[in-house]
């Protein structure tokens, strides 16, 4: 039964080569046993039905054989006799017979790569082809996001079983979805080609404490019931190390200051500059109140009430 690789890369069979293309690296990554852990076996078999099928109508000579015989060069040396086959290798047919070979030297002439004169005994090396790019994912803690760093990851650069660790440099200042592609660690290429690249998509955890916008960082910062009535010095933790904050007499729940240059570091790839910290107050209340604590707190509230009648619609 032949084979429809057309159908096996989810393409029709008047697709460009770009259409190909984008199609296969689409279900290669989507069926990649590295990003299929729960089902190895299945995802391995599936991978390599999108290789073969790539490598024959990826190909313009394997795939104008294939459309032309309805199946692979490679599945021609298993049936037939010499004579019975009838290719079109550049302006018009031929019978194998007629090139004094057998069909396993058509068949290295074909996989060789031969240009029209191919039957005049021209022989012509196939081009060297790039190796296909591996996309794959990470998730890396904030602190490395922020501060940069290396991480370790375990990947499979072909369709073998073998696990290889690959250590990546995450840039000060990586923001959640930013893509680092590293040179040379894809596919190997055909032909003497050159190998793809692996192009990792980045992701950032969530901080319990941090939050991101932009170059930006907020921190929301506990202060005491005392410190936001009576101001104080406090310390905060920043990119740049620990620092020392004063908190202004009379602060509020929700009020910000701004720490200039203590932000998100530069970003070369990004070419995004220094941003700033905000430190947001959160009043903490204290379980117990001693009467002194009493005795202020009913004056603050005197001084709120009074203030609240003057509000008017």
């Amino acid at each position: 039964m032949t084979t429809d690789y057309y159908k096996i890369l989810e393409v029709s069979k008047n697709a460009s080569h770009d259409e190909i293309q984008k199609s296969y690296r689409r279900l290669a990554r989507k069926y990649h046993p590295d990003m299929n852990q729960d089902d190895p076996k299945g995802s391995k078999e599936k991978f390599q039905k999108i290789q073969e099928a790539y490598d024959i109508i990826g190909n313009p000579e394997k795939r104008r054989f294939y459309d032309q015989t309805g199946v692979s060069p490679d599945q021609m040396g298993s049936g037939g006799g010499q004579g019975s086959y009838q290719w079109s290798f550049g302006s018009g047919p031929f019978r194998a017979a007629n090139m004094g070979g057998s069909i396993d030297d058509i068949l290295q002439m074909f996989t060789q790569g031969f240009s029209q004169d191919d039957a005049a005994g021209i022989r012509t090396p196939k081009r060297p082809k790039t190796g296909a790019n591996i996309e794959s994912e990470l998730t890396i803690p904030f602190s490395v996001s922020i501060n940069g760093g290396k991480v370790d990851k375990k990947m499979r650069r072909s369709n073998s079983s073998k696990e290889e660790t690959v250590s990546i440099k995450i840039p000060a200042g990586t923001e959640h979805g930013q893509k680092i592609r590293l040179p040379g660690l894809g596919y190997s290429g055909q032909n003497g080609g050159k190998p793809g690249d692996l192009i990792i998509t980045i992701h950032v955890e969530e901080h319990p404490h941090f939050k991101r916008s932009g170059q930006d960082l907020f921190l929301t910062v506990p202060i005491t019931l005392t410190e936001a009535v009576f101001g104080g010095n406090i310390d905060i933790p920043t990119p740049k190390g620990t620092i020392t904050l004063k908190v202004p007499k009379g602060s509020s729940s929700g009020k910000k200051l701004r720490v200039e240059g203590c932000g998100v570091p530069a970003n070369k790839s990004t070419k995004k500059e220094q941003g700033d910290l905000y430190a947001v107050f959160s009043i903490i209340l204290p379980e117990t109140w001693s009467t002194e604590d009493e005795a202020r707190i009913k004056a603050l509230n005197t001084d709120i009430n009074s203030i609240r009648t003057d509000l008017k619609l």
